[in-house]
């Protein structure tokens, strides 16, 4: 319900969009003397409408029409309407508000045949004045999208920073090949990104938006700003199949504030309270700021991560500012103050283990020496099909064959069969339980997955991995301790040289101690004790060597701040002409221009393969993306508006028939021919545009119910 304002601001908007791009082709119809008979806002039954002589009514004007004089107005001639007093144009609004249309006399996208031989015509006005008015829309549309941007920068919008915040490990970011002699390589957190390709860069979407629009397999020069310095780099994006596009693995600097979107709140409210629960109990949440850790300022999530590095695994204190409350509106242990709500808490750092990518896999996995827990759900999302099926705190035992799956295979399984029904065996409060999963067609199972580090139970391990190599060379691959040690799946840790281990977390502690404490890096024997899963079975202890590359992995092991940094709001950076109209002109006419671009290469994209269909959206994904917008502000409502207006230009300017560009591609070969093309041949044009246009309207409303709702 919250969101129903919102929803009918981007409808009325919407609607306005397509008002614009009518009026241009009735204003242009007007201008060339051509009859408009009909000007409509929306599609399908009328809902009401006004003609001169007739008035408004509810249903259409021109049924009253018939009713009182026999016949439409447009099967009469000029003379014969102006004697009966009634207008040339019949505004209506019609019941769907996706749509609209002006209806000229002789002209119908739908029927080619429908032309008439009055003065004024479609069909006899000259093939200029007919372009000028088959072109307007377009061009009310780019027009109007300049204005709204104009409008938005000389307020100011504000977009996510283009500062990276993380780099996912073995991405096309953290193997970006360095060009300057002397540069480390790799794009590091941190990093703020100057220029893409030679461009200036302004926001992160700039950098999200040149990798997913870079040709596949060529590579995007970055400029980034380091320290003072600037350096350049070049990285070639790879597909992520969890987003179907082109990507570097990088995400956006964040601040201390935690989101506070209406889309969002609960689930930042819910990640709170799973993750942190004393945090969620003093009343923090959503909208809160972190002002200080241990006494120390925060201005952004890099330095509560910093703190949590540097803890050594202490708690931490931490200072909360919340929203601008009333007075006694606080709860828990907040106090309210002028300027909101101020909190005190207390928050363990999590424990960091290893990423280590698999030989013969591409990602990474926590892990530690080669050692995996097993893996537990920790909550069902609300689309799930397995609810009912699984509980929070269930831990894989076996899915399908496979015992023990690791995070990666769980997920490889469940991904290899979509809408299928996949056996598996949980562990559920100390009992077996046999369930069969149900796959949707992504190939999920609808739930949220973590380790149970708090656990001795082991999944299978990782024999070999990959280790990191510089842009354009193979990883080397090497064997992990792991290997060595050979446990059984499901098996579990008891002991390091011959202290008694609880569980995975435990082990983790005593081996970054014993890493650290041990000089150089000369092998370090260490003594594991392990049980295979059968509960007589005694403890065998294997003593394995810790080589120089385990040492320095374990040593580099530290805490994290245990929010996750997805839901913090982004550093901002505000694109503004400062007041300067003139500005704001440039900057919109450029940012138009810019759009039209982008549209045109989503367009190559998707026929080369690298944006995949399934990405594209149709009206119910704009309205919905237009309503999460609406939360964001007025500006963010009006910058989105200019975009689908860009949109709705670039989408008409398409030679497809019945769109304005396939119906100027007529008038071209109409000059060229000094015909038009026969009847027959726009019919059959008509109704393959017909079909393609009803085919694309199908997918992108799949794709954005799917999208929505879950597939």
């Amino acid at each position: 319900m919250s969101a129903i304002p919102g929803f009918i601001l981007i409808l009325v908007g919407f609607g306005f969009l397509i008002f614009i791009h009518e009026l241009g082709h009735f204003l242009a119809a007007k201008w060339a003397n051509i009859r408009a008979d009909g000007f409509a806002i929306g599609m399908g039954p009328c809902v009401a409408s006004y003609r001169r002589g007739i008035g408004f009514v509810l249903g259409s004007a021109d049924a009253v029409a018939v009713r009182r004089h026999g016949r439409r107005p447009i099967e009469m001639s000029d003379t014969q309407r102006e004697a009966l007093g009634l207008g040339e144009t019949e505004y209506s609004l019609r019941i769907l508000p996706l749509g609209g249309y002006v209806r000229m006399l002789g002209q119908e996208d739908g029927n080619p045949a429908a032309t008439s031989e009055d003065a004024r015509s479609f069909g006899k006005a000259t093939i200029f004045r007919r372009g000028v008015v088959i072109l307007a829309g377009i061009a009310a549309n780019l027009a109007l999208a300049i204005v709204l941007f104009l409008v938005a920068f000389l307020v100011g919008v504000r977009f996510p920073a283009p500062m990276i915040g993380g780099v996912a490990a073995d991405s096309p970011a953290s193997r970006a090949r360095a060009l300057d002699a002397g540069a480390p390589e790799g794009i590091r957190a941190g990093d703020r990104v100057v220029a893409i390709d030679g461009e200036p860069a302004e926001t992160f979407v700039d950098v999200r938006l040149a990798a997913a629009m870079a040709k596949p397999g060529e590579t995007v020069a970055l400029t980034v700003e380091r320290g003072g310095k600037e350096f350049a780099y070049e990285v070639l994006p790879a597909r992520d199949e969890s987003i179907g596009l082109l990507s570097i693995g990088v995400a956006p600097a964040r601040s201390a504030t935690l989101t506070d979107v209406r889309a969002s709140r609960e689930t930042v409210n819910e990640i709170v309270a799973k993750d942190a629960p004393s945090i969620r109990e003093a009343g923090v949440g959503a909208g809160w700021h972190v002002e200080s850790v241990d006494g120390r300022l925060v201005g952004s999530f890099a330095d509560l991560a910093e703190a949590a590095r540097q803890s050594n695994g202490a708690p931490l204190s931490l200072v909360w500012r919340g929203p601008r409350i009333e007075d006694g509106d606080a709860s828990g242990t907040a106090e309210t103050s002028g300027t909101g709500a101020t909190a005190v808490t207390v928050i363990e750092p999590r424990p960091e283990f290893e990423l280590l990518i698999p030989a013969g896999g591409d990602r990474p996995e926590e892990a530690l020496i080669g050692l995996v827990p097993l893996s537990r759900v920790r909550a069902l999302v609300e689309t799930s099909l397995n609810k009912g099926v699984l509980e929070e705190g269930d831990l894989f035992l076996r899915i399908g064959s496979l015992p023990a799956p690791r995070r990666a295979e769980l997920v490889k399984a469940v991904s290899d069969r979509p809408n299928g029904r996949i056996p598996a065996l949980v562990l559920r409060d100390g009992r077996e339980v046999a369930v069969e999963l149900r796959t949707n067609s992504d190939g999920r199972i609808g739930v949220e997955l973590e380790l149970a580090t708090d656990l001795p139970l082991l999944a299978n391990s990782i024999a070999s991995i990959k280790d990191p190599a510089p842009a354009g060379s193979d990883p080397a691959t090497r064997d992990t301790p792991a290997k060595a040690l050979a446990p059984l799946p499901l098996g579990e840790i008891r002991s390091l040289d011959g202290e008694p281990v609880a569980d995975f977390r435990s082990l983790r502690d005593k081996l970054v101690a014993r890493a650290r404490a041990h000089a150089g890096d000369a092998p370090l024997s260490v003594t594991i004790g392990l049980r295979d899963p059968s509960p007589e079975a005694a403890p065998v202890e294997t003593t394995v060597a810790l080589e120089a590359a385990d040492l320095a992995s374990l040593r580099a092991l530290g805490h994290s701040f245990p929010l996750p940094m997805e839901i913090f709001d982004p550093k901002f950076t505000v694109l503004s002409a400062d007041g300067n109209p003139l500005r704001a002109i440039v900057m919109g006419f450029r940012q138009t221009v810019r759009m039209v671009e982008q549209i045109f290469l989503t367009l190559d994209r998707v026929g080369r393969g690298s944006v995949g269909v399934e990405q594209l959206q149709g009206p119910v994904g704009i309205l919905h993306t237009g309503t999460q917008v609406a939360d964001e502000g007025f500006m963010y409502v009006l910058f989105f508006l200019a975009l689908i207006s860009v949109n709705l230009a670039v989408v008409n300017a398409l030679p497809i028939p019945i769109a304005d560009g396939g119906l100027f591609v007529f008038l071209i070969y109409e000059k060229l021919r000094g015909r038009p093309p026969s009847i027959a041949f726009q019919n059959a044009a008509a109704m393959a545009g017909i079909a393609l246009v009803a085919g694309v309207f199908l997918l992108t409303f799949y794709n954005d119910i799917a999208r929505i709702f879950g597939s």
